[in-house]
């Protein structure tokens, strides 16, 4: 079996390289931001970035930091190949990795201005205020650890062909392991 935990910051690329992943190899997709659009929608409330950031403090505070992962766990068919994406704290990827021994983390990394020019519509538009939800979310909620408890790193820099190459490198060596 292999299970994949993808993390980084907003925009380096986590999305791509899971929807690459399940098209490519197979790879069932669970992404911990669906757990809290899904709750805000059963209550008829339109899913943005902020409510989804609020509602996660707010279940992480009520029912602890892997408050998220454990609302996600039960939404997993078993699958030889699972990639998560997304986890904003170390309870979350402990709650996995208890569950599933194997598990890799990739850290996928970019630059500001490539992240900052990737944005959604949700996403902020004055560049200082992009990157002060990266600082919030690294020295306020503890998503430094996420970053750091890394296994491995795949950079997001250049041309998509080169990071869906090195995103194989790094899969032979998590297959390998």
């Amino acid at each position: 079996m292999t299970v994949i935990i993808l993390v980084g910051l907003a925009r380096s690329g986590k999305d791509t390289a899971a929807d690459y992943l399940v098209q490519k190899h197979g790879f069932t997709k669970y992404t911990f931001s669906d757990v809290l659009k899904e709750l805000l929608e059963q209550k008829g409330i339109t899913s943005t970035k902020k409510r989804m950031n609020e509602l996660g403090d707010i279940l992480r505070n009520e029912m602890g930091m892997a408050a998220i992962a454990k609302m996600l766990d039960k939404k997993i068919n078993k699958k030889d190949k699972l990639v998560f994406v997304g986890p904003r704290s170390i309870e979350e990827i402990d709650y996995f990795k208890k569950k599933f021994p194997e598990l890799k983390i990739i850290k996928i990394t970019t630059g500001k201005d490539e992240r900052f020019g990737r944005r959604s519509e949700e996403d902020p538009s004055e560049k200082e205020e992009f990157h002060k939800r990266d600082e919030d979310d690294k020295y306020n909620k503890g998503f430094q650890k996420v970053l750091d408890s890394a296994d491995f790193q795949v950079n997001n820099f250049s041309e998509i062909e080169n990071f869906y190459s090195e995103l194989e490198t790094v899969l032979n060596l998590v297959q390998s392991e």
